[in-house]
């Protein structure tokens, strides 16, 4: 019978968290408060204060341009996956906090019991709204404008639209996970094209 020690990933699985593998790609530096190092990416050298997990997944997924492909897809893919969670969380949160600041009063629809989002229609908004601020060059901070939650509203009423800062974040990074991730396997399945630059 042979013993074996256990790796932190062994102990952690167990425990039922995973052992973040960011650190494969980073250099861990002095922890600064609870869960957060200097870090430093290995591969361009930029320097986090605070190396946040998900600051540093957005890095390597859309910023950094020295990593190898495969590392940016995989943490292109991690990120996808958390901003899909995360913001369907927040609009719920965002809903929470909006319905509190309006005034309570009856109408008809009060008699109905409002049929509540999906989570992947409330994702599909998310991105449409995204894509059109962006397309467009709408400031983010138009999402909290009266106006503009009074249109959505009348359009979807138990849509809660995101705050300016979870759209100009996470959404907006989302979003560019979702665009590299498309330009990636449309250049994976060509073959025999150039790409220029004339500067």
């Amino acid at each position: 019978m042979s013993y074996l020690a256990e790796t932190p990933n062994e102990i952690n699985e167990k425990r039922g968290r995973k052992f973040t593998d960011i650190w494969d790609n980073m250099i861990k530096g002095e922890k600064q408060s609870q869960g957060h190092y200097l870090a430093t990416c290995i591969h361009c050298c930029q320097h986090w204060k605070f190396g946040k997990l998900h600051k540093l997944r957005e890095h390597l997924a859309n910023h950094c341009k020295k990593c190898s492909k495969d590392i940016s897809q995989y943490y292109a893919s991690l990120v996808g996956k958390k901003m899909g969670e995360e913001t369907v969380e927040d609009s719920e949160e965002e809903g929470e906090e909006h319905s509190n600041k309006k005034l309570k009063q009856t109408n008809v629809s009060s008699f109905f019991k409002p049929k509540k989002l999906e989570k992947g229609k409330i994702e599909n908004i998310n991105r449409t709204i995204t894509k059109t601020f962006v397309m467009y060059n709408i400031p983010f901070s138009t999402v909290e404008n009266p106006w503009f939650i009074n249109l959505i509203k009348s359009l979807q009423p138990e849509y809660d639209p995101p705050s300016h800062r979870t759209l100009s974040r996470s959404l907006l990074e989302a979003e560019v996970v979702r665009i590299n991730i498309k330009i990636n396997h449309e250049l994976d399945k060509e073959s025999n094209f150039t790409i220029s630059n004339n500067l």
